[in-house]
């Protein structure tokens, strides 16, 4: 079934039954086979619908099983986990997996959740809370970075998208402050710093999975939070753990309002970012307040410079670094691909010839350079009877969280952006990301193409490119190559010419400037300022005779 019949039909999915629905049929008249039918074609939007998994469709234990040969059954029931106990072992489990541990007296990593009871008496409620979750296995990047941690080592860490990046340094803080007995009210222990409030609110959910049972207070520093601190309605000492974006936590430190002089593990999430032009004093600001000498740093990111290195290794001490794969290349999940479009003109009619092969198959993130922009793209859509909404900084945190849930439910099958999503917010199921607008770096670009193909599942990721663009698409062809990606571009695109060093920071400061994104032809833009010209006439008229 072409389930984009019914997306470029405006189709309403809605689970009510009371309701109708684009596909429903009359209720009179109608036969066995095609009450059938009609219940078989419900069944099969539903399936297809549910991109995010929302339903269990659970099959009988003999169905699943018959569908594998018994070694394959057997082998799944009985598979030992992963033993690492030496040098040896490491060496091979990090040749597997591309893992790179530089550092001194760096410990082995593990094999499997159950390692850490031996190594390092892991609380068995966290432990529950794992399995709870459905986490079963760690990844690599948990595998190498967990055992870093909870050896009291600072870390810089570097992992593809969707590779569990936040679970690795949430698993060690919780266990290494529940081991501590403190007395109540004694202070922030720990503090998570991202660069979106988008992240910040995925952290903290996360984390509320991991400590539940266990006497931990935390808390998202909320624009409400934020209030009652500023108010003395709560005292920030009531908190072991703050998970925060920067801005909001330097407001209340210059107000004397939250103190980090406790703070024994700080994480940097998205750490390239957090040390970018934009954020690096902020950023600065608050390592100048965690003043306790005892202090361990981690920092996490896809993509991590080697600026971003230098300026990290001045801060830590003695830091074990683990990349996992390459530094900037994306998840090998991820299929890539580079199309010409020649002008802006020619992206619609790229996106409109995708919807007609059933190329467009959501759910869909699209990603443009602007606000303005990502809004003009949400009206043509619209237009074109899409599912669609956007999202961008000028929208509500309130807005946006609507937006991102409704999403993630799949209420909205196409999604239109900029890059205030582009970082760590985990979108389980997205099929397709599409760059509509080239992004501006090689790290912006992996994190874009990173809201697909996360947790190993696999995802496509589309970049428009025109004219304009001849430089820009070069650190994005080098993104292609590192992650295996040759096929997705031509010869050509390769050989437009090396970038100077001043070229790459000019691409990386200044927007490419595009005409606009319409492809209304110019008698009917005349035909409505005509109109729109003639409405505020008729304002201006009324407004003179009531001054009269």
């Amino acid at each position: 079934m072409d389930i984009f019949r019914i997306l470029s039909r405006g189709a309403s999915l809605n689970k009510n039954k009371n309701k109708t629905t684009d596909y429903a049929l009359p209720q009179n008249n109608i036969s066995k086979s095609q009450k059938s039918k009609k219940d078989s074609i419900v069944n099969e939007v539903e399936k297809e619908t549910d991109f995010f998994h929302t339903k269990k469709h659970h099959k009988p234990i003999e169905e699943s099983k018959s569908s594998k040969s018994e070694e394959q059954v057997v082998e799944e029931e009985e598979a030992p986990p992963l033993e690492i106990n030496n040098e040896e072992d490491a060496r091979k489990f990090r040749n597997l997996h591309r893992s790179k541990v530089t550092g001194d007296d760096n410990p082995l990593p593990i094999g499997s959740f159950q390692d850490l009871i031996g190594r390092f008496q892991i609380d068995k409620k966290l432990l529950s809370n794992l399995i709870d979750n459905d986490f079963i296995e760690p990844t690599p990047i948990q595998c190498e970075s967990i055992p870093i941690t909870l050896s009291d080592r600072d870390l810089i860490a570097c992992a593809p998208t969707g590779s569990g990046k936040t679970l690795a340094f949430l698993i060690p803080l919780v266990q290494q402050l529940v081991l501590k007995n403190v007395t109540k009210n004694h202070g922030i222990r720990g503090l998570i710093i991202s660069p979106t409030n988008e992240l910040a609110v995925q952290i903290f959910q996360q984390f509320e999975n991991l400590v539940k049972g266990k006497n931990l207070k935390i808390a998202i520093l909320s624009k409400q939070l934020a209030n009652k601190l500023n108010n003395d309605i709560v005292k920030s000492s009531k908190y072991d753990i703050i998970v925060t974006t920067p801005l909001r936590l330097i407001d209340l430190l210059k107000a004397g309002k939250i103190e980090l002089s406790k703070v024994e593990q700080l994480i940097i999430d998205e750490a390239d970012k957090l040390f970018d032009h934009g954020f690096a004093e902020q950023t600065d600001e608050i390592l100048n307040h965690c003043t306790n000498s005892k202090i361990r740093k981690s920092m996490f990111s896809a993509t991590i410079p080697s600026g971003v290195e230098e300026m990290a290794h001045s801060i830590m001490k003695d830091p074990i670094r683990v990349i996992i794969g390459h530094k900037e290349a994306a998840s090998n999940t991820i299929d890539q691909k580079l199309i010409f479009t020649g002008n802006e003109e020619g992206k619609l009619l790229a996106i409109r010839q995708m919807v007609q092969n059933g190329e467009f198959k959501p759910p869909i993130i699209i990603f443009l350079q602007s606000i303005t922009r990502a809004k003009a793209l949400y009206h043509e859509l619209i237009y074109d009877k899409i599912n669609v909404d956007v999202i961008h900084a000028e929208r509500t945190p309130k807005q946006r969280d609507e937006v991102i849930k409704r999403f993630k439910n799949g209420d909205i099958w196409v999604l239109i952006t900029t890059d205030v999503i582009a970082r760590g917010v985990d979108f389980k199921g997205v099929n397709l990301v599409i760059n509509y607008d080239v992004p501006q770096s090689a790290q912006a670009y992996v994190h874009r193409i990173g809201r697909t193909g996360r947790g190993g599942r696999s995802g496509k990721a589309v970049t428009f490119f025109t004219k304009e663009d001849d430089k820009a698409i070069k650190p994005i062809i080098n993104v292609m190559k590192q992650s295996g990606c040759e096929n997705g571009f031509n010869e050509w695109m390769e050989n437009m010419g090396k970038l100077s060093k001043n070229e790459k920071k000019s691409i990386k400061t200044h927007e490419v400037k595009r005409k606009k994104i319409s492809t209304v032809p110019k008698v009917i833009k005349q035909k409505r300022k005509q109109k729109q010209d003639m409405i505020e006439a008729s304002k201006r008229r009324k407004q003179e005779e009531n001054n009269e």
